[in-house]
């Protein structure tokens, strides 16, 4: 007998939320609760022409209006199961404020030393508190075809965590690391007898 598709292997699609208009400013949303914006939107029609027809198990996503909205959009009419440790970084007290807002302040000179270990001031997180609970979240995942809607720093940091990426300060960008991540695009991980496999990343064909 055939096995069923995705026996023993958990197939998962991660996907960064639409655009915000924050987005567009260079402001950094973290867990303040924007909505999804007009150029979001469009993305998240184009992702739904892209993915129409493909079977998931289960769709997941941050509980944040953004990513919520980009999952509505994409897959309309699926349940959705909103977790919150899908959330995107939290910022501290630079929610809402942009890089150049804050390079004369120490205590963001300080934080950018050792973002992955040390959390943003004010209350914020480190990078390494975000990659935890994404892994704690990903391991939980039955096997099987799920996709998950999350941020861009979220995304990022359960990678670096899973598959040791470098973590180094980049001047004049908040996150530690040079890998870029386009909004709706689409980053598809399998794991299988707990071995994770990166199958694609930053994929956004759509966009193009």
């Amino acid at each position: 007998m055939t096995p069923p598709a995705g026996a023993g292997t958990l197939h998962l699609t991660l996907v960064r939320h639409g655009a915000t208009d924050w987005n567009g400013a260079g402001r950094w949303q973290g867990w303040t609760d924007t909505p999804l914006g007009t150029v979001g939107q469009e993305q998240a029609g184009r992702l739904a022409a892209r993915l129409a027809g493909r079977p998931y198990d289960a769709a997941h996503s941050s509980d944040l209006a953004r990513a919520v909205r980009t999952a509505e959009l994409t897959l309309p009419g699926t349940p959705l199961t909103l977790d919150d440790r899908l959330r995107e970084l939290n910022f501290g007290k630079y929610e809402g404020a942009g890089t150049d807002d804050v390079l004369h302040d120490p205590e963001y000179h300080d934080w950018q030393l050792d973002p992955w270990g040390r959390p943003a001031p004010g209350g914020g997180e480190s990078m390494g508190a975000v990659a935890a609970r994404l892994c704690a979240w990903a391991q939980e995942l039955p096997d099987g075809r799920v996709i998950a809607f999350s941020h861009g720093a979220a995304i990022r940091a359960l990678l670096c965590a899973l598959f040791e990426w470098p973590t180094v300060p980049v001047p004049g960008y908040v996150l530690p690391f040079p890998y870029v991540l386009a909004h709706t695009s689409l980053t598809t991980l399998t794991r299988t007898g707990g071995r994770w496999t990166l199958v694609t990343y930053n994929d956004h064909a759509h966009l193009e």
